[in-house]
């Protein structure tokens, strides 16, 4: 069993924590940090976790394996390096950073240190998005063209100034680190490397002083053509469509739901799918991959790829949507 310590408290080290804990023989969340005494002893009460008040003291204890952190973007990477210093499997909550460049360094670290690095990029458990790898590995929707993909929902629109991610340092290019990473994520899992971006990014709707509406067009290594849309003043959203030659498969991967346009067929087919507990899931490859098992599904490479891509994203959005090559 796992022994793990969740530290950044607050909305999601709940979902995390409400989706393993108890329900797993191989994770067991023993511990907890935060700054804010009132999030350390309800997180303690809810969990029956043990509160500790600071993350080095979290890390100073020989009974935790690993740490789970859902801590500020912009501090993933140096919280990673300070784990895997202590010896410390850790699982950080996606974007693994808001700097490639320090994702790289906290990569760097955690191979050096022999711990396991897990960046929760959980869509890659999804059903649906498993379903259209097995199709793009089988060939099964032809020569590969072009994706779109789309993470969307009104979450800043109730932003104040105090929040950590109400600021332009946490939320760069407004939704792409909260949800449009999730959407890079599977771009690249089917379509390799994106080695082209122009983006746009705009502040039309918030109060605080965040882009709520973001888009880009991704041209890949391979060759293929995407596009992903990321706003967080809107009514929820969310849809991965790759198109080919053979099929286009068009995916609502939050939601369970898959069709596929056959060639010559007159309209989408449905396809079955049974639920996963993604968040369940991507715990459970974690503590597999520390006790020995299969490496976690997301590599590291992958992850800073990521980063790199939200960051060229940015840049391309500040020289109004010039071509900007990701770095990593």
């Amino acid at each position: 069993m796992l022994r793990a310590a969740s530290v950044g408290l607050g909305w999601w080290s709940d979902e995390l924590a409400s989706s393993i804990q108890g329900k797993s023989n191989a994770l067991r969340i023993t511990a907890c940090s935060s700054r804010s005494p009132e999030k350390r002893n309800a997180f303690a009460r809810k969990f029956s976790a043990q509160p500790y008040e600071t993350y080095e003291a979290v890390l100073a204890d020989p009974a935790i394996d690993a740490v789970i952190l859902t801590t500020p973007h912009s501090l993933h990477a140096a919280h990673v390096i300070q784990a895997a210093k202590a010896g410390k499997h850790v699982f950080v909550e996606k974007p693994f950073d808001v700097s490639a460049v320090a994702a790289k360094d906290a990569a760097d670290a955690c191979r050096e240190a022999g711990v396991v690095l897990a960046v929760g990029h959980n869509r890659r458990f999804a059903p649906a998005a498993l379903a259209i790898r097995k199709l793009v590995n089988e060939g099964g929707l032809g020569q590969l063209l072009h994706a779109e993909a789309q993470f969307s929902n009104p979450s800043a629109m109730s932003y104040t100034p105090d929040r950590w991610r109400a600021n332009r340092a946490e939320s760069p290019g407004g939704g792409i680190a909260g949800m449009g990473v999730h959407m890079i994520d599977l771009l690249q899992w089917m379509l390799g490397p994106i080695a082209r971006v122009r983006s746009i990014a705009k502040r039309q709707a918030v109060k605080v002083d965040i882009d709520d509406t973001t888009s880009a067009l991704f041209e890949f290594a391979s060759g293929q053509t995407g596009y992903l849309g990321t706003l967080t003043a809107c009514p929820r959203q969310g849809y991965f469509y790759l198109y080919g030659t053979a099929a286009n498969a068009y995916a609502r991967v939050d939601d369970h739901e898959l069709s596929l346009q056959r060639a010559g067929a007159a309209r989408p087919e449905p396809v079955a799918l049974t639920p996963v507990d993604t968040l369940h899931a991507e715990l459970e490859a974690f503590a597999r991959a520390c006790a020995g098992g299969p490496d976690f599904p997301v590599p590291p490479r992958d992850a800073i790829h990521t980063v790199a891509v939200m960051e060229a994203m940015v840049a391309s959005a500040a020289k109004d949507g010039a071509p900007v090559k990701p770095a990593f």
